[in-house]
C-alpha cells in the first residue's frame, strides 16, 4: 500500500486532481470537476481552479496552456509515496 505524505496546506481534493491528471495527459478545471468522485460531492470548477493554483505553486502540476494543466514528475512522485508534500516550498506563479 502506498503511503502518501500530505502537506498541511493540502486538501483531499488535491489528491483527486493529481490522480485525475496522472490518468490523462492534461485537463482543465472544468473537465476535472466533471470527474465522478468530485461531481458527487459537488466540487465546482472555481474551487478546482484555486486548488490547481496551489498545486502549481508547489510544482506538483504545471500549466500547459490557459487553464490546462498536466502533472509533473514531482506530482507523480507524490502519488507513488516518494515525496513528502509537506517539504515542498511555495513558488508563487508569476502572471
Amino acid at each position: 500500500m502506498t503511503v502518501r505524505r500530505q502537506g498541511r496546506w493540502m486538501y483531499p481534493t488535491d489528491e483527486r486532481i493529481l490522480e485525475h491528471l496522472s490518468e490523462t495527459s492534461w485537463a482543465t478545471p472544468k473537465t476535472i470537476a466533471k470527474e465522478t468522485h468530485l461531481e458527487q460531492i459537488e466540487i465546482d470548477e472555481q474551487y478546482i481552479q484555486q486548488r490547481c493554483e496551489q498545486l502549481v505553486d508547489r510544482e506538483l502540476i504545471a500549466p500547459v496552456y490557459d487553464d490546462m494543466y498536466e502533472i509533473t514528475s514531482w506530482g507523480l512522485a507524490y502519488l507513488r509515496g516518494d515525496l513528502d508534500a509537506g517539504t515542498l516550498p511555495r513558488w508563487p506563479v508569476k502572471n
